[in-house]
């Protein structure tokens, strides 16, 4: 009888541990997809800002353009490097998952 309990306590808490593996997985998985949706949305963004300006259509003076797309909050920022002569275009995403604010920024350069 003794055995038996032993064997079942330690079958239990393998089964546990592989379950909190399983939901861990789960949770970077889903992590990982909106990383690289906020990352496609932000490229879309930035590819679209630089083909305007290379085409005339606006200029990159505007400091602070936001955006919303979905869950996403975006907000994009134009900034002029006098030493480089560049543009520095940055974008910050941001949502909310598992009531925790997740934020990616990215950076490029225009001409």
């Amino acid at each position: 009888m003794l055995e038996l309990l032993i064997s079942i306590a330690i079958l239990s808490t393998g089964i546990v541990i592989i379950l909190q593996g399983f939901t861990f997985s789960a949770r970077a998985a889903a992590l990982s997809s909106d990383m690289i949706q906020a990352v496609f949305l932000a490229k879309d963004e930035l590819q679209a800002l630089e083909f305007k300006e290379n085409n005339g259509l606006t200029a990159l003076e505007n400091p602070d353009n936001r955006n919303t797309v979905g869950r996403f909050r975006m907000r994009f920022l134009n900034e002029l490097n006098k030493d480089l002569n560049l543009y520095t275009l940055s974008a910050e995403i941001s949502w909310e998952r598992s009531k925790k604010e997740e934020k990616i920024t990215l950076r490029s350069y225009l001409r």
